[in-house]
This record gives C-alpha cells, sequence and structure tokens, in this order.
C-alpha cells in the first residue's frame, strides 16, 4: 500500500464523474474539511487487512503530535501502477474507515471510483507531508518504509520499486536523465537525453514548417491580471507557482495560450491572414503534490509543443481536420496505433451553452470528414472549451493520452480579439488549442518505455560504436569511425584495452543501434563486419554500403 500523508489547512473535493462500475453512490455536491490529515491511498496487489491497520496505527500516533483529531482517507490510484482489483481495494479502504473508527478518530471518507476535482492546502512544517509504503510479510508482519517528502535525501525505496522496463531505470542505464529532490518535479536532463529531444524538436519544427506554422515563444512569468482575463486565475489558480514584486502579483505560465494571444493582438489582423497558425515550444509550470511526482510522467516543470490557430469560424472543421492528419502522421511516424475520445462540457465551464455546442458541432463534424470511431466522454473538456484527446497505444499495450486538439469560442472574446474581415468589419476569430507530443517530458518518457530504449536509427542517441579487435588495428578502426562521423553519424569508439566479447557486450547494454568490428582480417581487405543490435552479424562489408544503409534507415524519416 502506498500513502501520501498530508496535514492541511483543508482539503476541498468535489465528485464529478464515476470511473469505475463499483464507484459509490454519492451526492455530487462540495465537500470540504478543515484541519485535517489526508490519506491519499494506494492499495496494491498482494495488500490485506493489517496492511491497512498499520496505516491507521501510524496515523493515530501522528494525530497525538500534531494534535489532530480527523482524517480523511482519500483513494488515489495514481500513486501505484501495480493496483490491487478494484474490489479488493474497496474492501480494505472500509476496512481502514472502520478500524479509524473503532479507535475512536473522527474518520471521513472521499468516495471510491470517482474522478474528483482537487484543492488542498497542506500545512508548512517539516512532516505535514510524508509518503509511505506498507508491504505485507510472509510472517504476517507489516514492513513500514517511510519518507518525509520536505528532506533533501532521495529514499532508496523508490530505486527498490521500479521495474526494468520503467523510464528511469532505462534513463539511468543509458545515462539520458535523472532527477533529484532538489528540483523535484524538475529534469535533469544529460547529453544523450538532450540529444534525443532535441531530435523530437527538429523533427517537430520540419513538419510545422511544412504546414504553414509560426514559432514564437512568450515569458514564463506574466502578470496575474493576464491571468484573471484568460480564467486561469478562477479555474486553476490551486495549480499554479506565484511570485510577488514591486508590489504586483506574478505567476509562472501553466499553459501558454495567453502568450499566443497577445502576439495575436499586438498588431491590425486581416482574414487575408488566417488561419494564423501560431506554434511554441512553451515551458510551462504545474503545482504538482510531491507524492505524485513521478519521473517523466509527471513534473512540474514541463515543456508543451502548443500551438494556437486563429481562424474564421467558416474555416473551423478544416482546420481541425488539418490537426489531425498531422496528428495521424507523428504517432504513425514512432509506431503508435490510438483511439479518440470526444470531451465535453464541464461543470465549471465559461460560456453558454449555445457556444458550447457549436464547438462540439465543429469537433464533431471533423472527425465524421475523417470517419474516425470516437468515445464520448461527458463533462471532461477544458473550462474554456470542448476538445478531441488522442489516446496512443504504446508496445507493453498501456494507453496514454496525448495529442489533444480544443476549439475555444471564449478567449477571443475575453481578450476582445479581432480581425478585419472581407465586409471591411471587425470580427471575431475562433481559436484552436492543440497538442502533438503534449508534455515533451512525458512523450519522452513513453518512447524510452515504449522502445525500452533500442529507439529507431534516426532517434537514437549514439547510432554506431567502432571497436578494435587489438591496438594493432587501431588507426584503421579511428578511420572508420572518422569517415562515420564526417557523414553525419552519431558514433563512438571503443578503444580500451578489453576483449572485444566485452566491447560488444557494453555496445548491446548501450542500446547501440550498430556495432562496427575492425580487427587484423577488416583492416587487410579494407572492410568491417557490422553487429545489429539484435546479433545479427554481416561480415566483409564495405564501408561505404553501410553508410548508404545508414542513410537510408534515417532518410525515411526525412
Amino acid at each position: 500500500m502506498r500513502i501520501l500523508q498530508s496535514h492541511a489547512d483543508f482539503i476541498e473535493f468535489e465528485p464529478t464523474q464515476k470511473e469505475i462500475s463499483l464507484a459509490e453512490d454519492i451526492e455530487r455536491k462540495k465537500y470540504r474539511y478543515d484541519d485535517v490529515v489526508v490519506l491519499f491511498i494506494s492499495v496494491e496487489e498482494g495488500d490485506n487487512e493489517s496492511v491497512g491497520k498499520k496505516a491507521i496505527d501510524d496515523v493515530k500516533e501522528f494525530l497525538g503530535k500534531v494534535k489532530e483529531k480527523r482524517i480523511i482517507i482519500y483513494p488515489f490510484a495514481h500513486l501505484s501502477r501495480d493496483l490491487a482489483k478494484p474490489s479488493d481495494a474497496l474492501k480494505i479502504v472500509k476496512e481502514m474507515e472502520s478500524y479509524a473508527k473503532k479507535l475512536k478518530i473522527e474518520t471521513y471518507r472521499a468516495p471510491f471510483g470517482w474522478t474528483k476535482s482537487l484543492t488542498i492546502k497542506t500545512k508548512g512544517h517539516p512532516l505535514a507531508e510524508t509518503a509511505k509504503i506498507y508491504t505485507p510479510e510472509e510472517n504476517g508482519k507489516v514492513e513500514t518504509k517511510k519518507h518525509v517528502l520536505r528532506k533533501t535525501k532521495l529514499p532508496k525505496m523508490k530505486e527498490e520499486i521500479l521495474s526494468e522496463n520503467d523510464h528511469r531505470v532505462i534513463g539511468k542505464q543509458l545515462d539520458l536523465y535523472s532527477f533529484h529532490e532538489v528540483g523535484s518535479g524538475m529534469v535533469f536532463w544529460h547529453n544523450k537525453g538532450w540529444l534525443i529531444r532535441n531530435l523530437l524538436i527538429d523533427f517537430w519544427r520540419k513538419e510545422h514548417k511544412k504546414r504553414g506554422y509560426q514559432e514564437i515563444n512568450t515569458p514564463i512569468i506574466l502578470d496575474r491580471n493576464l491571468w484573471e482575463i484568460s480564467g486561469h486565475w478562477d479555474h486553476f489558480r490551486e495549480n499554479m507557482f506565484f511570485t510577488h514584486v514591486e508590489d504586483r502579483d506574478f505567476a509562472l505560465k501553466p499553459m501558454n495560450c495567453p502568450g499566443a494571444i497577445l502576439v495575436f493582438k499586438n498588431t491590425s489582423r486581416s482574414y487575408k491572414e488566417l488561419p494564423l497558425r501560431l506554434a511554441e515550444l512553451g515551458l510551462v509550470h504545474r503545482n504538482e503534490l510531491s507524492g505524485v511526482l513521478s519521473g517523466l510522467f509527471r513534473v512540474r516543470a514541463l515543456t508543451q509543443d502548443d500551438a494556437h490557430i486563429f481562424v474564421t469560424q467558416d474555416q473551423l472543421v478544416d482546420e481541425i481536420d488539418n490537426v489531425v492528419d498531422m496528428i495521424d502522421y507523428f504517432y504513425k511516424t514512432f509506431g503508435f496505433e490510438y483511439y479518440v475520445e470526444l470531451s465535453t462540457k464541464p461543470k465549471k465551464a465559461m460560456g453558454s451553452k449555445e457556444i458550447w455546442d457549436n464547438a462540439e458541432s465543429a469537433l464533431k463534424k471533423a472527425l465524421g470528414k475523417k470517419k474516425l470511431k470516437f468515445k464520448i466522454n461527458p463533462g471532461e473538456g477544458a473550462f474554456y472549451g470542448p476538445k478531441i484527446d488522442f489516446h496512443i497505444k504504446d508496445s507493453l499495450g498501456r494507453t496514454w493520452q496525448c495529442a489533444t486538439v480544443q476549439v475555444d469560442f471564449m478567449m477571443p472574446e475575453r481578450f476582445d480579439l479581432n480581425y478585419v474581415g472581407e465586409d471591411g468589419k471587425n470580427h471575431t476569430p475562433v481559436i484552436v488549442h492543440r497538442v502533438i507530443y503534449g508534455s515533451l517530458e512525458r512523450f519522452i518518457g513513453i518512447l524510452v518505455e515504449h522502445y525500452q530504449g533500442k529507439f529507431p536509427t534516426w532517434l537514437a542517441p549514439i547510432q554506431v560504436s567502432v571497436l578494435s579487435i587489438s591496438n594493432e588495428n587501431l588507426e584503421y578502426a579511428k578511420s572508420v569511425e572518422k569517415e562515420l562521423s564526417d557523414n553525419g553519424f552519431r558514433v563512438v569508439g571503443d578503444y580500451e584495452s578489453n576483449t572485444i566479447e566485452y566491447k560488444i557486450r557494453n555496445s548491446q547494454l548501450q542500446k547501440i543501434v550498430y556495432s562496427v568490428v575492425t580487427g587484423k582480417k577488416e583492416e587487410t581487405n579494407k572492410t568491417i563486419a557490422v553487429r545489429s543490435r539484435d546479433g545479427k552479424v554481416k561480415y566483409g562489408a564495405k564501408l561505404e554500403d553501410f553508410v548508404k544503409q545508414l542513410k537510408d534507415e534515417i532518410n525515411q524519416f526525412k
């Protein structure tokens, strides 16, 4: 069992949508509890009643220390990737609630099986936020691992629970990136990981240029007034970071939309400029709970591959079509299948029913033109407009929501945007918000696990390793490396005094696409032996033929 324990000034939540058939019946209203210890709980495979009781015993002891009397048990599946069956989890959650009440603890519980909107204010003392893992042992005892999240040392338990397929494990093995508590929720990119990131950006830029996008960049800290106009202050404030300078309130941007809108508004616009496609690789920040941060998948600082497309109403459906085509091209390039959902008006939304109906209708028409099957996801749209979500399926059979296309009639009105129409009068544009990668960090995490570190040739941080059999062939090996490097390939040489078997093994562990072996025979015949990542070997290959092969493999993505 995984628990994020938070000593809070208050917690406020509202059930919004049933997620599973076992979801409990509950009144859909806003619930609030003040001065409470919150137990965010993920029940895992193998957990039992003893695990739950141990957790409650611990929280009772904690209540005495902080002089509180109430707890709320909050089912929170996001803490784990090894969840128990819903029926087993619900049983344990109920047993915990019952046991807590027997111990005379004032106990409340959030509903099981629901998506919930959530606001929480955690207290500022050192023990206010703690992560715990409870593991049942064969002798019936319960092992507890505890970590105070405000300390600066990473807990060893985090590495113990990661599988070999986890992107954090592969990232460390291949030296791609790292994570440090001094910058929790933020990525420390190493050279090879940064190279992959830049290759994805290069591909992104090339495809956007083909399709008539202009790339922009906007500041990451903007005045509070801007966020009030956009609606983020009312609808997204709990997820934002703030600062105060010279008697003015500022926020780190959680989204790129207002910046792009100001670029549009900076000059008068004509209908002849539309569609105006403004793309931005924008750095945004989200104030995520520390207990739910998870490698590249859940971060506080992320780069969104945003675009904001300003269109007339007549252009709207065709432009959505163009975006869908682009998303399809990107995902097929990476070998992803996908399915589509249409998310409609949430309870907390800006704008009238008529505006939302028009926006939803445009998305449905675009999907209809593409003959794409889709599922309605009621109430899950953005607060300013409905959206199409693309869920990709990776090589491990898991699905991820990445790309999204949103139609927005509201922000153009709130920011008083206009363009001069063919009739010479001012008209209000519609904004299409869209991302393809989504979060660049998260997409890279998905790719690492999708490929299991075995990136295709064009994306691999190292494409070729040149391995010398002995020092006698060192100069020939270095000449092969230079020739490959001069042809633009990412290549390294391993000329250490180790056996060739050791060098090949090391190259395979680093998941390098090709290992080129050079020995006395190869030098004499001016050839190379090429070993692929899957162990296939071609002896007596000509270097020029290998260069052509590599270029062909890479050029199919250009």
